[in-house]
């Protein structure tokens, strides 16, 4: 199924503080690993652990404002957040249990396709971990990395596990 950018939720004010709380509050809770070089932490891995921290932020800010409720369906809180965040052009969801299979095009979030930044063969892409954060604070799970297949710039595959 395919979802196509809304922009419904307008206090746009309130997200970006609640992602810049996100980040900070992230780094504070994982500086430890994000600077110890011995664990061979890269680009994608410190994105992931930092944007889990905004995604928390963003859903605490959806809920507070009623975009969304706990009893929502998955697939109605995905696609309220991927609006509330104008995450992409196009987006494809696909959910079976609690797998959660979305492939996103034309993001506007990208690092190198918005920012237009040499990610040097990199990948620094916040999708994934908002979407863990998010949903894993509403559902009140644990959250868990997802996993990620990434074309910078192109087309990102990300893959979640509810269970």
């Amino acid at each position: 199924m395919k979802f196509f950018n809304k922009n419904k939720f307008t206090s746009e004010k309130n997200i970006l503080n609640k992602m810049m709380i996100g980040l900070g509050y992230g780094l504070i809770k994982t500086k430890d690993i994000l600077l110890n070089l011995d664990m061979g932490i890269d680009t994608q891995d410190a994105m992931d652990v930092l944007s889990i921290w905004i995604g928390r932020e963003i859903m605490k800010e959806m809920l507070d404002n009623k975009v969304v409720r706990i009893n929502d369906s998955d697939r109605k809180i995905i696609n309220e957040l991927m609006n509330t965040i104008n995450l992409a052009k196009e987006l494809d969801l696909d959910i079976e249990g609690k797998d959660i299979k979305i492939v996103v095009q034309k993001c506007m979030i990208c690092p190198k396709r918005i920012g237009g930044y040499d990610l040097e063969g990199n990948t620094a892409c916040p999708v994934g971990g908002i979407l863990t954060g998010a949903i894993s604070y509403i559902r009140g799970i644990d959250p868990t990395i997802t996993k990620k297949r990434l074309q910078t710039a192109e087309i990102c595959h990300i893959e979640m596990d509810l269970g």
